[in-house]
């Protein structure tokens, strides 16, 4: 690379799940034993990779992989002040690199919304107005599909790279959900 560190594999897109079925399995020592995975990964990162490893493994039936995650650091949500509750209103693109991004967002809206009270089914009926009234700019799919999971967003208010997750790709998804804002101000 451009860096000087030689790169063995990128899978074909930047998503756990891409990543635990295209990853090479290479006979550790030239024998048969299976290919050690070290995870260093957030607490609350979801677990595709290790069950997509072990699930090749269970097609195989035998151990392709020995996996081991280990939780290198925790996400903890942010709580608003009154001063940043009060800016949600001017708030038209929330961007969200995951989905613990997305929940405390959630979170805080509700806080502002006088939600925190309603379950899961009563916010999603609320739509829009449970999100703060913005469209969502996600760096990739699991990020989006927290958002659309939530129920409070419709679809066409969530943008992400649909191929190739990334900083640049999640940039041009922001630049993409601006664009469309302002050309809904226009024609409105």
């Amino acid at each position: 690379s451009s860096l000087g560190i030689d790169v063995d594999f990128v899978p074909s897109q930047a998503t756990g799940e891409t990543l635990a079925a295209e990853l090479p399995a290479t006979a550790a020592g030239g024998g048969n034993s299976p290919t050690k995975v070290l995870y260093p990964a957030s607490s609350k990162a979801r677990n595709d990779i290790q069950e997509g490893l072990e699930a090749r493994g269970e097609k195989e039936d035998t151990a392709v992989f020995d996996f081991t995650r280990l939780n290198t650091y925790d996400t903890v949500p942010a709580t608003f002040d009154a001063d940043q509750l009060a800016l949600i209103d001017d708030i038209e693109v929330a961007c969200f690199g995951s989905p613990s991004a997305v929940d405390a967002w959630l979170r805080n809206v509700d806080v502002k919304g006088g939600y925190v009270d309603m379950d899961d089914e009563e916010k999603k009926k609320l739509g829009p107005d449970g999100n703060g009234n913005v469209v969502a700019a996600c760096i990739g799919t699991t990020s989006a599909r927290a958002c659309l999971e939530s129920g409070r967003w419709h679809a066409m208010d969530i943008y992400y790279p649909k191929e190739n997750p990334g900083v640049e790709s999640w940039a041009a998804s922001i630049a993409q959900a601006a664009g469309d804002i302002m050309e809904r101000k226009f024609w409105s």
